[in-house]
């Protein structure tokens, strides 16, 4: 999906952008607002509004927004016709630390890419949407490094309600259908689940940025590092007015009707999700959400390789009709059943297969099947 302003192409905002974050928290979202290279850049758009940070380890990157985040924030918030202007996190907010500690746990190598790429995350409250990654312009007028802002105000359900409530999003209701989604055993069934995968999608921006899967988003052309992506052209392909089209798109017509948080007014029912499932499991996308558009397909199959493969954790859709299992999705990145998006991914961060726990503390998973 593709949104346009003035001559520059957003293919992000409009697949994952701000509508997708909803009453909770999204996986995701939108950069910088279509600002070319001539525009004066906000400053939380340019490095050196972060000089006191690129030095602190990453866990002290993590605060509460200060004012100019927040006008920022607020004019993001305007892009989207939402008057809403956010608060900076009290310093006593329950879920400081539980995002603190999630960042703390990440896998060792995925905090040293985080340290180089991500400037800062901060923290606030009552916001419109549960998170924004916004891009940050070096000296140099390239895009390689961003920021993320989390609304705690909407980081209130555990792991597996907010995993199921964001995959049904994209479906009516539908008599006698249910689905459900399993990203964490019972156990470990949290918020701190849920912000860490939520965490996870989000540097999968920052990294599919930082480390050139893709381009910046709201270049006014489709920049080369999107065009000639060794990740991207497994799955998608440019066009002649400057979009990147799936290759998938006439096999399976059914992924181009979604429409992610649009729940009653969504064009698909619940009772096609068996086909949808079905339709996405022959393809080499690494989740329904990551179907839906370039930015989208690596944040996902970033957040999917870390909670499945290096963390163990679990990743499945269930759709149940009248009570009895239809139909069972586990991503082609933990079954390794998209081998070459899997080797795309681990040569882009720089980690070798099979190598997940021993070196790095995390804990090594089996590359067919993962966990169950």
């Amino acid at each position: 999906m593709h949104w346009s302003k003035q001559g520059c192409t957003c293919p992000h905002r409009a697949g994952s952008a701000r509508r997708l974050c909803g009453a909770i928290g999204l996986m995701l979202v939108a950069m910088a607002g279509c600002a070319s290279p001539a525009q004066a850049l906000a400053p939380p758009q340019q490095m050196a509004f972060y000089a006191d940070l690129r030095d602190k380890p990453l866990g002290q990157r993590v605060m509460p927004a200060g004012p100019a985040v927040i006008d920022w924030q607020h004019q993001i918030n305007l892009k989207y016709g939402q008057d809403i202007r956010p608060v900076a996190a009290g310093a006593d907010h329950p879920l400081i630390p539980v995002v603190r500690q999630v960042v703390d746990e990440l896998p060792p190598q995925i905090k040293r890419l985080a340290e180089r790429y991500l400037l800062a995350l901060y923290l606030i409250e009552k916001d419109f949407g549960s998170g924004t990654t916004e891009a940050v312009r070096s000296p140099d007028g390239t895009w390689r490094h961003a920021y993320i802002a989390l609304n705690l105000t909407e980081l209130g359900r555990t792991a597996n309600a907010w995993a199921t409530w964001k995959e049904r999003s994209t479906f009516r209701d539908a008599p006698g259908y249910d689905l459900r989604m399993t990203i964490e055993d019972d156990a470990q069934d949290t918020v701190a689940g849920a912000v860490r995968f939520i965490l996870l999608h989000e540097l999968g921006h920052v990294l599919g940025l930082g480390l050139q899967a893709h381009g910046f988003w709201d270049a006014e052309s489709l920049p080369d590092a999107t065009r000639d992506s060794p990740y991207l052209r497994i799955s998608w392909a440019p066009t002649a007015d400057g979009h990147m089209k799936s290759h998938w798109r006439r096999e399976f017509p059914l992924l181009d009707a979604l429409n992610f948080y649009s729940f009653g007014e969504a064009e698909l029912s619940l009772d096609r999700a068996p086909k949808v499932y079905e339709a996405l499991a022959g393809t080499d996308f690494p989740s329904l959400y990551g179907a839906t558009n370039v930015f989208d397909d690596v944040a996902e199959a970033f957040a999917i390789y870390v909670h499945t493969r290096m963390l163990g954790r679990l990743y499945r859709v269930q759709v149940y009709e009248h009570g009895e299992l239809r139909t069972e999705f586990r991503s082609c990145i933990e079954t390794g059943a998209c081998a070459d998006k899997i080797a795309a991914l681990e040569r882009l961060l720089d980690i070798s297969s099979g190598a997940h726990g021993d070196a790095d503390g995390t804990r090594a998973v089996a590359r067919a099947g993962g966990r169950r």
